[in-house]
């Protein structure tokens, strides 16, 4: 069976990345947290939502949605969670914890660019990764 994307959903996860690129987060976490049931979209969710968060200095609230994206999101994907979540960690003082994160992170220099069934935009997450790493 094929997951359904909610017109209503793509709608609230664009406006988001908007918000976040004029440098409104708090807009950002407001359209996110209108969001019920982000269905097969839920990592992208996850992971915009804890950015948002992160840029806001929540970064324990942060951490909960990062952690969520590291674990929905596929692995060249994943590794953007982990790098903010190594920040995050570092932030609330937990040294250990961000250290692990940067590990698992590895070098990650990623251009994410999330294209959306039936949308004319894509969510572009400003990083940049190599040739290899998208292939993979």
């Amino acid at each position: 069976m094929r997951a359904q994307l909610a017109p209503r959903t793509v709608r609230r996860l664009l406006s988001a990345d908007g918000y976040m690129d004029l440098n409104m987060p708090d807009r950002a976490v407001a359209e996110l947290e209108k969001i019920e049931d982000a269905g097969p979209l839920a990592g992208p969710c996850h992971l915009l939502h804890g950015i948002a968060l992160k840029q806001l200095e929540n970064h324990k609230e942060a951490i909960t949605h990062l952690e969520t994206a590291a674990r929905l999101m596929p692995s060249v994907v994943r590794r953007i969670a982990w790098k903010e979540l190594a920040e995050c960690y570092r932030a609330v003082g937990s040294e250990e914890l961000a250290g692990l994160a940067t590990k698992l992170a590895g070098d990650c220099d990623l251009q994410l660019k999330i294209a959306l069934p039936f949308a004319a935009s894509t969510i572009d997450f400003a990083m940049t990764a190599s040739k290899d790493e998208v292939e993979q």
